[in-house]
């Protein structure tokens, strides 16, 4: 996140905040679930039960959050170097699990844990920005020709 020995504040706070927004949005998403009564699996009682449990909405509002806040950082990283780091939600969850919501943890989880750790440091040896790159993409097998594009487009049935 050293960019001409500049630190990218706005990049920073951003992966953070993904990291952070994907933990408790995974929390409050597993406490809602626990917490909603069993219901039958028609839509209706389905539906009735989550809008009667208003954790539901924090996973809604929680998800629009990491929406917005991942469209940042999309516009100051590259996918590769931003998933990466944001994909540290995967060591913060089981860890926030065992804290907030009494799970177990065993040493195979912090092995897995201590590996995402390190994925990530090593993902983060990169540079994590591209200026200047062309950003479009542009898939030949969905490739269309531009048929309007020369001066003989066709014109309305009044001559317009």
């Amino acid at each position: 996140m050293v960019i001409n020995g500049r630190l990218r504040w706005k990049l920073l706070i951003g992966l953070i905040a993904a990291i952070a927004f994907d933990t408790m949005l995974q929390i409050v998403w597993k406490t809602a679930v626990v917490d909603t009564p069993e219901v039958n699996l028609s839509v209706s009682s389905s539906f009735a039960a989550f809008v009667a449990n208003p954790l539901f909405l924090g996973v809604i509002a929680i998800m629009t959050l990491q929406f917005f806040n991942w469209l940042m950082v999309l516009g100051e990283a590259d996918l590769s170097y931003a998933k990466p780091v944001a994909s540290l939600s995967f060591a913060s969850v089981p860890i926030m699990s065992v804290l907030l919501l009494h799970e177990n943890f065993d040493a195979v989880e912090v092995a897995g844990v201590i590996c995402v750790i390190a994925g990530v440091f090593f993902i983060g040896q990169t540079k994590p920005l591209t200026r200047g790159a062309n950003l479009t993409f542009e898939s030949p097998v969905l490739r269309v020709p531009n048929r309007m594009s020369n001066s003989k487009a066709p014109r309305d049935s009044d001559g317009c």
